[in-house]
């Protein structure tokens, strides 16, 4: 019955699967039509003539009529021409240089025709009484060296004017002694003197008052000079050409105070977020990701369709999101099409990587074996290993063996039994870190001022670095964005995304298990395959098996796969009913499947010649197929309306308001059988087991929200901002789950004052922010607010039946008047640009105030036999700043322009707890007073110097101490063992339980990044292109865990697979007192209560770093090539990722962001081993048609 709910649960999930192909296949025909019919209708009107209807029109409308029935686009500045002037028209058919020579009577313009382009101008009357002195011609560009179309070239004081064509060229006659004036909208006027010259070419710079940025900002657009939130702009050509699995990825370091940590250096495990530090103790602050104003997840967004990112940092320019945004707010906008000629673009890679760390391990058996039996054998006083002085010296006689000798094999059968001397590099069979990567992607865009389109697909594949059974992903994306002006006042778009992902990987259970588990008990002297081919697992050289899951890989038939497939579509209807009105409103469906599969298998070895021994299921996982489908559905609504005017020329005013609705459902299912037939195919149908296994659930929330905002400014110099909403939950309980959420912001431009005056030629901008505001936070359990019935549990025996009983139980209690976190932040901001805005500041400093967190509250009596409920009982306080400086200029090398920039941006941040119930400050648990992320330990003063020394020591250190007070050997203090300061006095170490009692413990550190920054460097010239940019941490605190055997070694457990080749060189001796470890002793590492694993000042590592974390070079082949082969654009580059790491470890073998994956404000003890991080080198082509 079990197996017909699993098929049917199958056939539903094809279904969903077909219909949203279907959608695809007509989604992809639809645009591929409007492709064709758009080239189609480009060829038909080349030699058309236009007909105009009777009756008058505005000269915009013949401008849209011609570009309509024809393939002519227009160029004109629509702030110097009258588009409104009504024109008579006729009916019949005209040329369209007669109708132009008609409608531009009596406008002061007249018109070029260059292609298929018409460029309106300025009419220029020719000089009165002037002989003009010679002809001067010439080129006008831009920074980048592309032509500036349309430029105004004129006699200064004179009504000599030309203005330049497609190609940027212009011809102008000139009287004697003449200084020329170059002007086009946008860009930085230029006077030139004529002088003896005959030729002069001319580089416009832009001019950054005049082009006013447009920034993102929540349900609609703000000009960056008016923004009074403190918000973050990261444009997408900075993460084009950089290869990267996830968006999280190019992301790390890009903006100040928003870091980006990873839990593995796997391809297509995506960051988690964090904006201004710690928000909350109570469990999850993410920040709200948007795309395309879509809620979504911004790993399965292709880089090459983003367009820019927003970031929202303070409550005021996160308020209009409410409860989700408490957290910062992340707006990923994405690339559309544009007015123009069709243009078909591609671009791909091919990239390798390698580790950044060290892996020059000991391979030697002889040295290894000898390591782990000295450690081992302090503590148990034998050896590890039951060699002889007969099988050390097989092992010696093989010691520079790099490969196994016909004449000395690595494996040897004596009395029944396997000898093993091997010099087997674990390492190099098991990992392989060339990673080769290549990706795919291509975009199509274009369309006309009726309708506009983008059609993009990507593709990207990497093999990754297990080497014996390769793991592989795959990341496929289709994007769509559609937009049609239907008529005058209506438009409709639709914008619809496809995300697909396959990870396959062998081994037991997650594959960052891999890497920890092969850590240990794989000593080279052991192989993973017998001569006669059966596998290694347990010896008789040692009571320790070696991991299941290093056999397992050997074995090669242990198979996971997870897959994602995610559909998103939004349609959206923009109405424009009357002047300065816009009301718009949209509808989103998202779907997203995801499907885990594990299959393991029995696995068999020998331990003796000749004899078949079955691993105990588990550790192998035994013969069992495992699927888990996870299913998210997903709908938003909104409607809001804009309304925007500028009242008597100074007072500018926009309102913002409206509705939204949100709805998702959580359903997973997971069933497990074992006893299949085939240990190839993965299918219940063969499973013929006895146990069976189904679980699984749903969960579903709604989110209610109207919201407004409202801007003003008084001619660009005072600005005001108010905008909050009131939202609604249902994750509390009726009563208690709406909440409104207000915001206040405020700026001045102070460069706008009438007294500023002559600063202004050197401070171009100076700008005041201030703003305060309150989010909520919703990010609780869907059904908190309730005590649940938890059911399908079952007991560990029965009562007289074949089967177990079963059993239901009573959640804790519940506080039932769980209501909202708050979030009240307050922040003030500068802006400040210097030197033609050449320099520009950006400096933030805020406070953010998160109130009733929910955490235990009142302690319960003992016998009630629970936990304390979760309540609104904790507040935390955070302070932070950031900087962001950047300086952008230009000058000529060898007559052409050289662009080069500049910029640096760090952050900080501290947060304190300000209410917690917890009097006694017990650091166990957060108390009021406590900086987040601090880490106690013990203060060490070195080594003991010699045994007398140590014998004489008066104080009791056995609460650190317990290994070596057991030892079989050595017991008891010795020299070059740690000694431990007793700073309380009383002669005994011990711990500190209470920060209202401080005893041996002290705050050493502090486990939380701070002064994270970023360095980014960028030039271009003559075709060429460069950048650069580094990123790190200034300061943070991690203690090696009792498993991080990369840097504990054999101190931790004394049979480490993979040993640093210098190991014994940091290991203390008579000989070497100095050593940064102390005597050599086996698990002192391992646990607590002992000196190693003991937190303490010596080993105490400092995380801090500065990462080159990419290098790009790249060259812009000429246009007058490509222009020869119909192509616009093409560039080839170099990308580099993480290729030098600079960091203060004490050690070559731990990557800083690894050691760093799993700290938080609660621990800084990790043991590093995941995933390996990569550097990145690729090599790639863009081309453009």
């Amino acid at each position: 019955m079990k197996n017909n709910l699993w098929c049917g649960r199958i056939v539903h999930r094809k279904t969903h699967c077909t219909q949203i192909l279907r959608i695809m296949r007509l989604t992809v025909f639809f645009l591929l039509f409007i492709v064709f019919e758009t080239y189609s209708l480009n060829a038909r009107s080349q030699n058309q003539k236009v007909t105009m209807n009777k009756g008058t029109a505005t000269l915009s409308d013949v401008i849209r009529q011609i570009e309509k029935q024809t393939d002519y686009l227009f160029i004109y500045n629509e702030h110097e021409i009258n588009l409104n002037k009504q024109i008579a028209v006729s009916t019949r058919e005209t040329t369209v240089a007669e109708i132009l020579n008609r409608v531009l009577q009596g406008t002061g313009f007249s018109y070029t025709m260059e292609g298929n382009h018409i460029i309106l101008v300025k009419n220029m009357e020719k000089m009165k009484n002037v002989t003009p002195g010679r002809r001067i011609t010439g080129t006008v560009k831009d920074d980048s060296g592309e032509a500036v179309v349309g430029c105004n070239v004129a006699v200064k004081g004179e009504k000599i004017g030309a203005i330049t064509d497609m190609d940027g060229r212009y011809t102008i006659e000139v009287p004697d002694n003449s200084i020329l004036i170059f002007s086009f909208l946008g860009y930085k006027s230029v006077e030139y003197p004529v002088k003896n010259n005959s030729v002069i070419n001319i580089t416009m710079q832009e001019d950054s008052r005049s082009l006013d940025e447009v920034v993102v900002v929540g349900y609609g657009t703000q000009k960056k000079v008016n923004l009074t939130g403190a918000v973050s702009v990261v444009e997408g050509d900075q993460l084009a050409g950089r290869s990267a699995s996830t968006m999280s990825q190019l992301l790390q370091g890009a903006v100040p105070n928003m870091t980006v940590s990873f839990s593995s250096g796997r391809a297509g495990d995506g960051g988690s977020f964090n904006i201004r530090g710690v928000n909350s103790i109570s469990g999850s602050a993410k920040p709200l990701v948007l795309i395309d104003g879509v809620e979504g997840d911004v790993n399965r967004v292709n880089p090459n369709d983003v367009a820019s990112i927003s970031v929202l940092k303070d409550a005021s320019s996160a308020a209009i999101y409410g409860a989700r945004a408490a957290y910062g707010v992340i707006l990923v906008t994405t690339k559309t099409g544009e007015k123009g000629k069709v243009t078909l673009n591609y671009n791909g890679r091919y990239s390798f990587s390698d580790v950044t760390t060290s892996t020059d391990y000991e391979t030697r058996g002889y040295y290894a074996a000898g390591i782990s039996d000295m450690f081992f054998s302090t503590w148990q006083g034998t050896p590890l290993l039951t060699y002889t002085e007969k099988d050390y010296y097989e092992l010696w006689i093989r010691r520079n063996d790099k490969t196994e000798q016909s004449e000395r094999p690595w494996v040897v059968t004596e009395n029944g039994q396997y000898k093993y001397y091997g010099n087997f590099d674990w390492y190099n069979y098991l990992y392989d870190h060339k990673r080769p990567t290549h990706e795919h992607n291509v975009s199509i865009a274009g369309g006309s001022e009726h309708l506009k389109f983008r059609l993009s697909g990507g593709y990207y594949n990497q093999k990754g670095v297990l080497k014996i059974q390769p793991d592989k992903y795959e990341r496929y994306n289709f994007k769509s964005r559609l937009e049609a002006k239907v008529t005058p006042w209506l438009s409709v778009s639709n914008n619809t995304s496809y995300f697909k992902s396959n990870y396959s990987y062998p081994g037991l259970g997650g594959v960052n298990t891999i890497f920890k588990n092969a850590s240990y008990r794989a000593l080279p002297i052991l192989v993973p395959v017998h001569p006669d081919g059966t596998l290694v697992y347990e010896t008789n050289i040692m009571n320790y098996t070696l991991a299941g899951t290093t056999v397992a890989l050997s074995n090669k038939k242990h198979n996971n796969k997870d897959e994602i497939d995610e559909f998103m579509t939004t349609f959206e209807v923009v109405i424009n009913p009357v002047k300065h009105v816009e009301i718009i409103g949209n509808y989103t469906y998202s779907k997203y499947d995801k499907k885990c599969t594990n299959r393991s298998v029995d696995v068999q070895y020998s331990k003796v010649p000749g004899v078949t021994l079955t691993m105990p299921e588990s550790i192998s996982g035994g013969n069992k197929l495992t699927v888990l489908n996870t299913k998210h559905l997903y709908y938003a609504y909104n409607a809001y309306g804009t309304y925007g005017n500028l009242f008597a020329g100074s007072h500018n005013v926009k309102l913002t308001g409206g509705i939204n609705y949100e709805t998702k459902s959580y359903e997973d299912l997971t069933v497990s059988k074992d006893g299949l037939l085939s240990d190839e195919l993965n299918d219940f149908n063969l499973a013929k087991g006895e146990n069976t296994v189904v679980t699984g659930g749903k969960n579903k929330y709604a989110l209610f929200g109207v919201f407004y905002r409202a801007n003003y400014d008084y001619k660009g110099r005072y600005l005001f901002e108010a905008s909050g909403r009131y939202d609604g939950s249902s994750r509390f309980k009726k009563g208690h789950r709406y909440g409104f959420f207000p915001s206040f912001s405020a700026g001045w431009r102070i460069s706008e004052e009438p007294f500023y005056g002559a600063l202004r030629n050197t401070v171009d901008n100076l700008k005041l922010r201030l703003s305060y505001g309150t989010l909520g936070n919703q990010q609780v359990g869907y059904y908190d607010y309730l005590q649940q019935i938890e059911t399908g549990k079952v007991l560990n025996y029965s009562f007289g039946d074949k089967e177990k009983a079963s059993y239901a139980y009573e959640t804790a209690p519940n506080a039932s008047d769980l209501t909202w976190e708050t979030v009240v932040t307050k922040n003030i901001g500068l802006d400040i640009g210097i030197f033609n805005n050449r320099l520009n500041v950006s400096a933030d400093a805020y406070i953010r105030d998160t109130k009733d967190m929910l955490m235990p509250g009142k302690a319960l009596p003992s016998v009630y036999g629970a936990k304390s409920p979760n309540m609104n009982a904790a507040d935390l306080k955070t302070k932070g700043w950031e900087l962001v400086v950047a300086w952008n200029d230009r000058f000529n090398v060898m007559d052409k322009p050289f662009n080069y920039g500049i910029s640096f941006g760090i952050g900080d941040n501290i947060s304190k707890i300000t209410k917690y119930d917890n009097p006694n400050k017990e650091i166990s648990s957060p108390y009021v007073g406590q900086r987040l992320g601090d880490i106690w330990g013990y203060m060490v003063d070195g080594y003991f110097a010699t045994d007398e020394e140590a014998a004489n020591y008066g104080v009791d250190q056995s609460i650190v101490n317990y290994i070596i007070n057991n030892a079989v050997v050595d017991r008891g203090l010795h020299a070059g063992d740690m000694k431990y300061i007793d700073l309380d006095g009383n002669n005994k170490i011990e711990q500190t339980v209470s920060a209202n009692d401080i005893k041996d413990q002290r705050i050493i550190g502090n486990s939380l990044p701070r002064y994270t920054y970023s360095i980014r460097l960028n030039a271009e010239w003559n075709g060429f292109d460069f950048s650069v940019f580094f990123q790190g941490v200034g300061k943070q605190d991690w203690y090696p865990s009792s498993d991080a055997y990369a840097f504990w070694g054999p101190y931790s457990a004394p049979a480490p697979s993979f040993i640093p080749k210098d190991f014994l060189a940091d290991v203390w001796s008579v000989d070497n007192p100095n050593a940064y470890f102390p005597r050599p002793r086996g698990y002192i590492a391992w646990n607590d209560g002992r000196s190693l694993s003991s937190v303490n000042n010596r080993y105490l590592q400092s995380l801090a770093y500065c990462r080159l974390k990419n290098l790009t070079v790249g060259y812009t082949l000429p246009a007058k090539w490509l222009s020869k082969i119909n192509v616009q654009k093409a560039r080839l580059y170099f990308s580099g990722e993480n290729l030098l790491t600079l960091d203060r470890l004490d050690t070559d073998y731990i990557d800083p962001e690894a050691a760093a994956a799993g700290t938080s404000w609660k621990t800084g003890r990790t043991s590093a081993l995941a995933y390996p991080f990569s550097k990145t080198y690729s090599f790639g082509i863009d081309i453009t048609f």
